[in-house]
Parts: C-alpha cells; structure tokens; sequence
C-alpha cells in the first residue's frame, strides 16, 4: 500500500495466498529476519530442541573432507528424505519435527510473543569519592589507604547537559513608537538615522572606531552572529553571564514525554527538558510534574522504550485480559522510539528495521500514527511490561 505496487508480494491465484517478495535492486544485504525482533525467540526456540546428536552432526557436515564421512548413522536417526513433486528421484534430506504440531504451534506462539526493551533513565544519582590518606596501622606503621569521602552532598549527572554550542541573547529592532526618555536610553534601537546620529553626538555612544582600531576603518568579518527563535534552549545557569548563555538540549537527552488529561478528558503534552527533570530529582519530586500550567492533571507519561496499547472503540469501554491477547491486539502495542515538543513517535513493537529505509515509515522510520491511521498520543494507554515481555 506504501507504494502502491505489487513489487513487494501478490496473491497467487492457485492457492489464493500472499506470497511476499523484495524486489531485486532492495535484495543486497536484506535478511528478512532481521527485520522481526522475534527472530531471537525464534532462535531461542530452536536451540531448546536441538539435542547434542543434532550439534554433533552439524558439526561432522560442516567439517568433513569428503562425503564419505558423513555421519549416517545420526542422518538417518535426524532426518529423512523429502522428495521432489515433479520428480520423484530427486529428493533431500530433512530434519524430523521435535513433534508433529511443531512448526503450527511455535507460529501461534511467536505471533503472540511481546518484545521487552532495556531503558536507561538514569538521570542523576549521589557521587562516592575515595580519597587516598596515609592510616596508622596497629602495628604502628602508616599505609597508604582509600577512604571514603564523607562530607559534602554532590550529585553526578549521567546524561549530557546539552549541545557544545553556545547561543548567546541578542535584540532585533522592530519599528515601535516609544517615548523620547525611552529612546534616549536605547538610542542605537531608533530607526531615523539622522535623529540618532545628532543624538550619538550628544552621548557617550560616539566613538572613534578607526583610532581604536589603529588606523584602520575595520578588520574583515569572517564570522558573524546567526538569529534563531529561542525554542527549547536554556540558560546555562542563574549566576554572573551563564544567566545570558543559553544550551540546546543534546540529542537522545528527552526522557519524559508527559500526557495530560483536562476536566472534560481532552489530552494535552508536553516534552519534559532534562534540565529541569534534573532539578525536580536533586529535590526529591517526581521527574514529571502532576499538573501542567494549564492545570491539567497527569494522566501518565512515557519514555523511549516504553510499551503502549493503541485500543480499539469498544475496547475504550469494555475490560481487555492483557495475559490473554491475540495476535490483532498484539499487532496494536507500539514502542516509543523519540519525542519533541508535543510530537510522540512509535513503531510497532515487534519492528526492528523497516523493508525500505524512509519509505515504510515516513522519513524518519518512525510514525505518530498507527497502522490503522489513528493518532497514538490521543488515545493510547500505557503498558508495564516485566522482562519477559
């Protein structure tokens, strides 16, 4: 449907079955299992069946020298031969199922297996500093030992505080009509040249550039300042000029995305700076606060790796047994990749890499939108997911 095309499958009309393929120029380096997350309980499941006869003769056929050693006696014990329809003579060998329903029931319970993601939310924990100090022993010599540090109450930061870059606050003029007082204090805002010019004679503002410069009118301009909206930047910090520099936050540093639910149920967001997650953990508060300005109430919030449900109409209303889903419902349970601003982006939790770079998934190989086309943040419950998915 992303291409409107039959390049990726179509059904075969002798057994009215969808039959996927990769066209030929996306074929270099594809692994369609690498695509599924699942493909490691896949292998896990495989490994739980193999016994040590079945690694033994794995290992005897990719070692032999000759044909002639093959091991037959675990051939015929492993495997058996699966002829060809067409042509009855030629055949191959096959591994025998561990049991007769194996392939249907290991289909059904990969299907319904939950990918779980590690997170690393880590934002600030206390600092242990040991000091090296000279310790009178018993003996009454001295050791050089490591002590703990004791006093003080430092806190480590374990996420970037933000992009290299710098950004400093500067003034755009904007035609304003303002008092004479006014202009007086900010005479190099005033648009009339000639009036600041007569004004600048009369203030300290008149200098002379060239015998300040040497001689010289002015030096070449290599650099110059570049304006941006101040958007999601920071100051550094509140004391001496850290007040007027001012941080972007760094990439991958956005770990809260909070969801909030007003009076009437309609939802709001908001994307938590680590800046002042930082600071609402150093006093011991939750990293999201309950309340935005508005004064809606936290309904919940999310972070990368989280797990959530994206539930039907009826499902809004009527109870649903998450130790029991079946493979549609599976189908609607997305993971966080990122967010910005009030912009949340999944992808659906079993996804590992797209078919198409930039094409399955819009150009970011993520979506705010569910396979179904509805918006995720809008109605979209959040999952807690053990280890064991």
């Amino acid at each position: 449907m992303a291409t409107n095309s039959c390049n990726f499958g179509e059904i075969n009309p002798n057994t009215n079955k969808f039959l996927p393929q990769v066209p030929l120029e996306l074929q270099k380096g594809f692994n369609k299992k690498r695509i599924d997350h699942r493909h490691h309980a896949m292998d896990a499941l495989v490994i739980a069946c193999a016994s040590r006869n079945h690694i033994n003769y794995l290992n005897n056929e990719y070692a032999k020298a000759d044909k002639k050693d093959t091991r037959f006696d675990l051939k015929n014990k492993l495997c058996f031969k699966k002829y060809n329809e067409s042509n009855k003579a030629n055949y191959k060998w096959i591994f025998k199922k561990p049991w007769e329903s194996f392939a249907e029931e290991a289909k059904i319970t990969l299907q319904n297996t939950l990918i779980s993601y590690k997170q690393n939310l880590r934002v600030i924990n206390k600092t242990v500093n040991h000091n090296q100090k000279w310790s009178k022993q018993n003996d009454g010599t001295v050791k050089k030992e490591l002590v703990k540090q004791s006093k003080g109450d430092n806190w480590a930061v374990r996420k970037p505080l933000h992009k290299d870059t710098v950004s400093g606050m500067i003034q755009l003029r904007f035609k304003k009509t303002v008092s004479f007082s006014a202009a007086l204090d900010n005479a190099e805002m005033i648009v009339d040249k000639n009036l600041k010019q007569k004004i600048k004679k009369l203030t300290k503002l008149n200098k002379n550039l060239p015998k300040l410069n040497n001689g010289k009118f002015h030096q070449a301009i290599y650099k110059v300042r570049t304006y941006e909206p101040k958007g999601n930047k920071f100051n550094v910090g509140i004391l001496g000029n850290k007040k007027d520099k001012y941080v972007e936050a760094a990439k991958g540093t956005n770990l809260f995305f909070a969801i909030y639910q007003d009076e009437h149920g309609k939802r709001s967001y908001d994307t938590i700076p680590l800046n002042i997650v930082i600071e609402r953990q150093k006093q011991g508060l939750l990293s999201v606060s309950e309340k935005n300005e508005k004064g809606d109430t936290l309904l919940f919030y999310l972070s990368p790796n989280d797990l959530v449900y994206v539930p039907t109409e009826e499902e809004k209303i009527t109870p649903i047994n998450f130790n029991s889903l079946t493979k549609e419902q599976f189908d609607r349970i997305y993971k966080v990749v990122s967010f910005t601003g009030t912009a949340l982006f999944l992808v659906r939790n079993d996804i590992a890499n797209p078919i198409v770079n930039k094409v399955e998934f819009s150009a970011l190989n993520k979506t705010e939108k569910s396979i179904d086309g509805v918006m995720i943040k809008e109605c979209c419950w959040k999952l807690k997911v053990d280890r064991l998915g």
